[in-house]
């Protein structure tokens, strides 16, 4: 929650709100004065709207109220002095507020003047010319003029709301939609965060600030032209004191006087609370000057709380980042014992290196009848290599994310999980097709899961459905440490229809790293880096929906699954269990101070590089645990493949892929690649 942007304005709006609440309690004020405050929010909220965009620009805006005052005034003179028709009087209103803060513009995007300075000079300079106008037409100005078309500004209405109302609901529609889904209001924020970035990435700064400016005046004309008709009269103290207003506004709504954030929605809010108070001051029968006095309180308490808040919340949520979870595992399996499955061998030793030095981290690969083997790369690039003596291969496509699981369709068409963009169809002439990068949000999670940003394995179903593991919905495909340490149920399995939608089947998993369709077709088994087992979930049949285990307690945190000829299964392990990591899941206390306090390459977490894979049956039974206890060759494996009698070994961290000769007893007459429950499924031969 801390980390959500909303928050930055949360918690200053609530009090804020809780501010408004104590003063209709403590003061006469009350339903009844809803009208007045209302009236004077329409015309007040159009500043504070103009202010918010100059706020979030990064500058800042002290002679709107002088502005609001020359507005109102040479609006009156031009109705009653010059006698210029409503229909010029309106649009000329709103083009000299524009014109004013043009100058504004001028002096602080191309002469680049101090904003606090420059408006502070403009804000004298414009009441003074509201003084002089009144001076030079008080005597016309004091005759009133009937015009039936400044009474339906002043009093009038639209389909039932007051016409000021209506002015005010449409431009704060129009800039909360310009502010936060166009382009433009892009720029605004990223200009107000960081203008040198922003100028660095093509933006026009100095064109972005100037329209600002250009628009807070024109806003701030609409509104004297409003308070004008809606009091029948003006004279140059009308807007006196209005910039402290809605400073105390847009600060009440969270805006941050820094730049770069903000909300013409909460600062509306804010407007709202700054009149109960007025109204609540004038309720209680207390002086003017009081409810000043209360406004630069109110300024200055909000203000501090603005900066302090703002620091304070960005360093709760980076504490609250990784916030690991307690997991008890049982009995640790001693693979130094001689004479028990799991007794470290050279099975694995002597494979043969493909694309050595050529590939950069092949986490899983996929072989096609052809022999020609497909491997991921960290670069974003997918290998192609022609057969066992192709050393040298070629890049087949590039995806521009992390190639991670790699399957075959029931077309042989190539599916690839992309960590960070989701899930592709790779073509035969290498273009990538998009199948799925996000699911249905889930409706109450402060955090937006809709997005499939860490899929790493995936198998593809009899009636073409793809089933694809992500391991997480808070961190991304690159950060598998934080989740290997965090061991919290971020994760979830996620179905892939042939019609592209898609839904959570498993929902709240402990890291899921692997995903396997069963020889039978009726059901997946999914492998939990983080608990250490293998469960299967039932797709088809009597228990459908269901989930069992089917591998508990292993020694090692599994990777990919895939199935084997001989209707078995095969399981890499990414890394192996020790007496110190397994300590350490049973006390996240000293998991969290680690990650505060040492460096990602120093965190203590379960031995990586061990080259273990192992053979396990539908029933759960470890028929065969191959290693390379010298580590040299294949360190790091994180996906075995079989084809035509050989294994492929990947791995994350390795420059290469494996070649491991079988076995004839360990080689049957079923392709592995094909899809269970189609006619590929089993082969026509086998070669031994």
């Amino acid at each position: 929650m801390f980390g959500q942007r909303w928050t930055e304005g949360a918690v200053p709006l609530a009090l804020a709100v809780l501010l408004s609440v104590l003063v209709t309690i403590v003061t006469p004020v009350g339903a009844g004065d809803a009208p007045l405050v209302l009236d004077e929010v329409a015309e007040k909220g159009l500043v504070v709207v103009g202010l918010t965009l100059v706020l979030v620009g990064g500058g800042i805006d002290l002679s709107v109220g002088s502005v609001v005052g020359l507005v109102s005034l040479g609006a009156m003179v031009a109705s009653r002095a010059w006698n210029w028709p409503m229909a010029l009087v309106i649009p000329a209103a709103v083009l000299v507020g524009a014109a004013l803060g043009a100058v504004n513009g001028f002096l602080i995007a191309r002469v680049n003047m101090r904003p606090f300075i420059t408006t502070l000079v403009t804000l004298v300079a414009f009441g003074g010319a509201a003084a002089a106008l009144q001076s030079a037409y008080s005597l016309p100005l004091g005759l009133p003029r009937e015009d039936i078309v400044w009474d339906f500004l002043g009093a009038g209405e639209v389909a039932g709301i007051p016409t000021g109302w209506f002015v005010f609901a449409v431009a704060l529609v129009v800039v909360h939609v310009g502010l936060t889904r166009t382009r433009w209001g892009w720029w605004i924020a990223a200009v107000g965060s960081d203008r040198r970035s922003a100028r660095r990435n093509g933006i026009p700064v100095t064109h972005v600030v100037f329209a600002t400016y250009v628009l807070s005046g024109a806003l701030a004309g609409g509104a004297g032209l409003l308070t004008a008709a809606r009091l029948g009269r003006t004279d140059p103290d009308v807007g006196q004191g209005w910039e402290l207003m809605a400073l105390t506004a847009v600060v009440l709504g969270g805006v941050s006087l820094k730049g770069g954030r903000g909300s013409v929605l909460r600062a509306t809010v804010g407007i709202v609370v700054v009149q109960v108070i007025q109204q609540g001051t004038i309720a209680a029968g207390a002086e003017g000057s009081a409810y000043t006095v209360i406004l630069a309180a109110v300024l200055l308490l909000f203000a501090v709380l603005d900066l302090k808040w703002g620091k304070y919340r960005r360093t709760t949520a980076e504490k609250l980042r990784i916030d690991p979870g307690r997991v008890t595992l049982g009995p640790l399996a001693d693979v130094t014992e001689p004479g028990t499955v799991w007794t470290v061998n050279d099975r694995t030793t002597g494979a043969t290196p493909i694309g050595l030095g050529r590939i950069e981290g092949a986490e899983d690969c996929a072989v096609d009848r052809e022999g020609r083997m497909y491997c991921g790369d960290r670069r974003g690039w997918i290998w192609r290599f022609s057969g066992p003596e192709d050393t040298e291969g070629e890049v087949f496509s590039r995806t521009g994310g992390m190639p991670l699981g790699h399957a075959w369709d029931r077309e042989g068409r190539l599916l690839v999980a992309v960590g960070g963009m989701g899930v592709y169809r790779v073509h035969a002439d290498g273009d990538t097709e998009l199948l799925a990068n996000k699911v249905r949000r889930s409706p109450f999670s402060l955090l937006d899961d809709s997005g499939l940003r860490a899929v790493d394995d995936l198998d593809v179903t009899a009636d073409g459905a793809v089933y694809v593991s992500d391991f997480s919905t808070r961190t991304n495909a690159a950060e598998y440490m934080v989740e290997l340490v965090e061991s919290r149920a971020n994760g979830r399995v996620v179905r892939i229809d042939p019609d592209g939608s898609t839904e959570v089947v498993i929902s709240n998993h402990v890291f899921p790293n692997g995903v396997c369709t069963s020889h039978d077709g009726m059901s997946i088994l999914v492998a939990s880096t983080g608990l250490c087992r293998v469960d299967r979930l039932w797709t088809s049949g009597p228990k459908q929906g269901r989930m069992e285990p089917v591998l508990e307690n292993l020694p090692g945190h599994p990777d990919n699954i895939n199935r084997s000829s001989d209707g078995n299964y095969w399981l890499p392990f990414v890394s192996m269990r020790t007496p110190m990591s397994d300590l350490l899941t049973r006390y996240p206390a000293v998991r969290r101070r680690m990650t505060r306090e040492v460096p990602l390459d120093s965190w203590v977490v379960p031995q990586l590089n061990v080259s273990c894979v192992m053979k396990f049956s539908d029933e759960g039974e470890i028929l065969d645990v191959l290693w390379d206890s010298t580590l040299a060759n294949h360190p790091m494996v994180t996906a075995v493949k079989e084809h035509d009698g050989h294994l492929y070994l990947c791995g994350v961290s390795n420059n290469r892929v494996g070649r491991l000769a079988l076995r004839p007893e360990e080689i049957g007459p079923i392709d592995p690649a094909a899809v269970p429950g189609t006619k590929a499924a089993v082969a026509p031969e086998v070669h031994r």
